[in-house]
């Protein structure tokens, strides 16, 4: 994989990426968690995750792949732009998600006319808002993820994200499959947000995992889930096409 820093909109990213020669006809694009955005009561200096699980992800990934890295994170900050405000209370803002927006439209090669957006926790919050926001994305893959930032913090006792964008009131790309990948052991984001979001949105396919969590076993099981869901994608796209507007509920041991 190759490492490289390209400017979004209005920020720069880390970008880490390996692509086919020639560059296959799909892009995996992964979005990391929350990280560290807290330490205590405070907000932290650098909110870059220790272990970093949708980059592992990515390497786990034989497609075309590109991660990319959020505004401020991995050491990439600009100290007149990166207020702790961008990861904590406008962690998932309109400024954020037209920086990553700008971020991904710069690293895709004409090769690539589908992408697919797989974000895990709070990259899987970005996901769901990039995915009205980037051309030509054929699917959205969000793992353990936050779609209801509100229904989120209430449940845990958070200040509410004041500046931030809420998935569940977005309105959805018409055309795109959203696989929302569940543990029904996750604590951080209970399996209740996830089928709140599911049951409210067309087009969701809720997929849980009967012994996972929030971080066990995703990383382990990838290169076995990769396969089904490329298969559930392709096959919700001929099936269903424009306008669909069921969601799916499905169990995974």
């Amino acid at each position: 994989m190759t490492m490289l820093e390209i400017a979004g909109e209005g920020f720069d990213h880390l970008v880490i990426q390996r692509l086919a020669s020639p560059p296959r006809e799909t892009l995996h694009v992964y979005i990391e968690g929350d990280g560290l955005p807290w330490l205590g009561n405070r907000a932290s200096a650098d909110p870059t995750q220790r272990t970093p699980l949708a980059l592992s992800l990515a390497g786990l990934d034989k497609q075309d792949v590109a991660y990319i890295g959020r505004p401020c994170y991995f050491g990439v900050a600009d100290a007149s732009r990166c207020h702790p405000r961008i990861w904590t209370s406008h962690r998932y803002s309109a400024e954020v998600v037209s920086s990553m927006a700008a971020a991904i439209q710069r690293v895709r090669r004409p090769e690539h006319g589908a992408i697919v957006l797989i974000g895990y926790s709070g990259g899987g919050t970005l996901a769901a808002l990039l995915e009205s926001q980037v051309a030509d994305v054929a699917g959205v893959v969000s793992i353990a993820a936050n779609l209801d930032i509100d229904a989120w913090t209430t449940l845990h006792g958070y200040d509410a994200l004041s500046h931030s964008l809420n998935p569940i009131r977005a309105s959805r790309a018409p055309d795109v499959v959203h696989l929302q990948l569940v543990g029904r052991h996750d604590t951080k984001v209970p399996p209740s947000i996830s089928i709140a979001y599911a049951n409210t949105q067309p087009g969701v396919e809720l997929i849980e995992f009967e012994h996972f969590d929030h971080v066990c076993c995703w990383e382990d099981q990838w290169p076995s889930i990769l396969p089904e869901l490329s298969a559930r994608l392709d096959s919700s796209g001929r099936k269903e096409g424009p306008g669909r507007a069921e969601s799916r509920l499905s169990t995974l041991h």
